[in-house]
């Protein structure tokens, strides 16, 4: 579990943009989209915000990208989900369903994702 203060500056910046005023972190973690841009999952008291770093073309110039933001109430499903490889290295990968659409974040905590779940459905209409 990271800590949203450890959290590189350009992602704590895009991700208080999108907060409203009494919005708190609730959770954060760590998932890897790729083997060199880590996944930033913020989950607070309204939404799920995951956010990553690029690049601009051969600059060495990076910014903060808003992957999506989902407000808990156009939330209607979570699935935790494990394959072989996510076994092998004791991760999982969570699918998160708005009406026709999926999200998913993949390559995290076993653990963890058990926890943000669990932190999810309980915000989620049943």
């Amino acid at each position: 579990m990271a800590e949203f203060q450890s959290l590189p500056s350009r992602i704590q910046d895009a991700a208080q943009s999108q907060f409203a005023r009494n919005e708190q972190v609730r959770l954060c973690i760590l998932g890897r989209s790729n083997l060199l841009s880590p996944d930033f999952v913020i989950i607070t008291s309204n939404r799920v915000l995951v956010l990553d770093e690029r690049s601009m073309g051969s600059l060495n110039a990076s910014y903060a990208n808003i992957r999506f933001n989902l407000p808990f109430p156009q939330i209607t499903a979570i699935k935790l989900e494990r394959r072989l490889k996510h076994l092998i290295f004791g991760q999982a990968y969570l699918e998160i369903e708005m009406g026709r659409n999926r999200y998913i974040v993949n390559n995290l905590n076993y653990g963890e994702a058990k926890r943000a779940m669990m932190l999810i459905s309980l915000h989620i209409a049943p």
